[in-house]
């Protein structure tokens, strides 16, 4: 009997294995040559880099996000071995993302770090799957959105799956959001149906140039690549601009209320902030009061402007029959954990904590106004304006599941709505439900408390922790000219679709208007002895085009120190608080008005009333269909690159 020995010598079949790979690369290709090579490969790693950094908000680059990612899927192909591949794959969505989110290194360096690190992995996983596809000469014009809107839909959900924090951010359809025919399509497939676009579109042009590689697979399969991907993307592409003509030619938006918006610039860092609660109170009763005499129905404050505990269940406390734990959970959502002091008697708290609440003089002799006199000040004016204000504030409240004594009282981040025509005992209050990851809410805090704890310590205590809401709040505008109901998003909730989508829409659209609060105070840094904006508020702006395509509905922001705007119902930008050209860190109001500290421009055919539309649209309906389908056919698709036997050539050059 032969025996076949050569088949069982792995030295012999490594040996086989580079004769194999000499004899592809060609005699000319040696060490130098293929250290060039990598050194290629990395640069058009970096390429995609810079690419798709300046096709995203402020730079506004949107028409390189077509070519954006070209480059990087040419070194997956160029690249001498896999592991160089997604070495290289790997680290370019490593810069990608360090660059992107430096705003977040002046918060914290570990948040920083770790994100950074957590977001490139989709990039390594994109790249391993694509590098296979590739290597099979799968068309990338089909292959790669496939790809692409899965890992944006996943990035987006993880929390839902407890593998991580979700952050839908830098989404490719987020460098279209100014393109409002093109964008239209959201309302069907929410913002994927633009990303997959995106991606269609620079699949073909990697398909066009690997076709016409050096040791390319010929031609002819180039141009049947190009017979077919060419057609199906200029179909997609002329379906998109037909449907959005469509949607934006159609009679659906009558008039709907005169929204006042206060936009005021006070830098936050751990340290706290420069003014104190009470003047920023009176620096948004100020703005707010240039609205008096100009028939507004409703003014608008940006989130955690009010002071602490202006809602009513505070205002309505006793403190003087509180005792024990009790007073001491409530005080130190106040005056901190120093309460909780042996020394400190409940006497001595409770001649601290009743003046805080009701006004009066505190121990040490100075003149306390109390919550109740500046919730007042704030209905008053109300009052004054004829119509409802709507501010972010923190809110204090009875803890209904608390783990220790220091919990019987929590905070939440609230939207707070005083009517001049009512009390604080019918004070409507939204809370918001979906918190920031470490920054408002650590996980575990109930179901695994000692890890709790550990995570606790590295988050700085300046950040407190929050509690959630428990219900989505729908406020009611009843005004002379009709009545509208708004739910209120505050900040990062609205970058969400999921979100928004269960505020507005429950069995039927149950909001006429999206009034998001938000404070990009965090997100900026000081030059030459002046603050300035940086990128993320320019970023955070571009979601809220999409929140109003997908659910149809027109969209009003305030927004400390970032970009206050009022969006139409198709995603447009109808005007900005904007002074001298800047939009960040400039105070100022959205109406016109006579004191004209800002310049307002409102989109040709609009004025200062919020249009209201009555289309309820199918994304309302039936959520994000479209990316679940997409997500399904991506997980197929990688289960069968890795059950299916690589070719010969990839198993050479891995």
């Amino acid at each position: 009997m032969v025996k076949h020995r050569q088949t069982l010598n792995p030295a012999k079949a490594r040996h086989d294995a580079e004769a194999l790979a000499a004899a592809a690369r060609g005699p000319g290709e040696g060490r130098g040559a293929r250290l060039r090579r990598r050194l290629t490969v990395a640069l058009l790693g970096l390429l995609t880099v810079v690419l798709l950094s300046v096709a995203f908000a402020p730079t506004d680059a949107w028409f390189l996000a077509y070519v954006g990612l070209v480059p990087w899927l040419l070194a997956l192909e160029l690249a001498p071995t896999r592991r160089w591949a997604l070495l290289c794959g790997w680290l370019s969505g490593l810069v990608f993302w360090a660059v992107s989110l430096y705003w977040l290194t002046w918060i914290t360096l570990l948040g920083w770090g770790a994100g950074v690190a957590f977001l490139s992995l989709f990039w390594l996983v994109a790249a391993a799957v694509l590098r296979a596809a590739i290597r099979r000469g799968w068309p990338l014009w089909a292959v790669l959105p496939v790809v692409w809107v899965a890992l944006e839909y996943l990035r987006g959900h993880v929390s839902d799956l407890y593998l991580g924090p979700s952050f839908p951010w830098f989404h490719l359809a987020h460098t279209q959001y100014a393109q409002a025919r093109l964008i239209q399509i959201a309302d069907v497939t929410g913002q994927y149906g633009v990303s997959f676009f995106v991606a269609a579109v620079n699949g073909l042009a990697a398909d066009l140039l690997l076709g016409l590689l050096p040791g390319a697979t010929g031609r002819a399969k180039l141009r049947r690549r190009m017979w077919i991907g060419g057609p199906a993307v200029a179909a997609m592409c002329a379906g998109l601009l037909l449907y959005g003509t469509w949607r934006l030619g159609q009679d659906t938006r009558t008039a709907g209320p005169i929204i006042g918006i206060v936009q005021e610039a006070f830098p936050i860092s751990l340290a706290g902030r420069e003014a104190t609660a009470e003047e920023i109170l009176d620096r948004h009763l100020q703005a707010t009061a240039r609205f008096v005499g100009q028939k507004v129905d409703l003014v608008i404050w940006p989130e955690t402007m009010l002071p602490r505990g202006l809602n009513r269940e505070v205002l309505a406390v006793d403190a003087g029959t509180l005792s024990g734990n009790d007073l001491r959970s409530l005080a130190g959502r106040f005056f901190g954990p120093d309460v909780w002091r042996s020394d400190l008697t409940d006497e001595t708290i409770r001649a601290h904590l009743r003046p805080y609440i009701e006004g009066g003089v505190l121990p040490n002799g100075e003149a306390e106004p109390g919550r109740r006199l500046l919730a007042e000040k704030v209905r008053h004016l109300a009052g004054r304006l004829g119509c409802p204000i709507l501010a972010g504030g923190a809110t204090v409240h009875r803890d209904g599941e608390p783990i220790s004594p220091r919990d019987l009282w929590g905070t939440r981040n609230g939207a707070i709505w005083f009517s001049p025509d009512a009390g604080a005992a019918s004070q409507p209050v939204y809370a918001k439900r979906h918190l920031v990851p470490f920054s408002e809410s650590v996980p575990f805090k109930r179901s695994w408390t000692g890890l709790y704890k550990l995570l606790r310590r590295c988050v700085p205590e300046a950040m407190e922790q929050i509690d959630p809401g428990l219900e989505w709040t729908r406020f009611v505008l009843k005004r002379p000219g009709g009545q509208w109901r708004l739910v209120s998003p505050i900040c990062y909730e609205g970058t969400f679709a999921d979100v928004c989508r269960a505020m507005v829409y429950d069995g039927g659209k149950r909001a006429d208007i999206l009034a998001n609060l938000s404070n990009d105070g965090w997100f900026v840094y000081k030059r030459s002895g002046s603050y300035r904006g940086s990128t993320e508020h320019a970023q955070h702006l571009s979601h809220y085009c999409f929140r109003a395509v997908e659910l149809r509905v027109p969209v009003v922001r305030a927004v400390n120190t970032g970009i206050s705007a009022s969006i139409d119902s198709c995603g447009r930008l109808v005007a900005e608080v904007h002074h001298e050209r800047r939009r960040t860190m400039v105070p100022g109001t959205l109406l016109l008005d006579g004191a004209r500290r800002n310049d307002v421009e409102y989109l040709p055919g609009h004025g200062p009333k919020v249009l209201v539309d009555s289309r309820v649209s199918w994304y309302s309906r039936r959520g994000n269909v479209f990316a679940l389908v997409v997500g399904a056919a991506a997980a197929a698709l990688a289960v069968w690159l890795a059950w299916k036997r690589p070719s010969r050539q990839e198993g050479v050059t891995s």
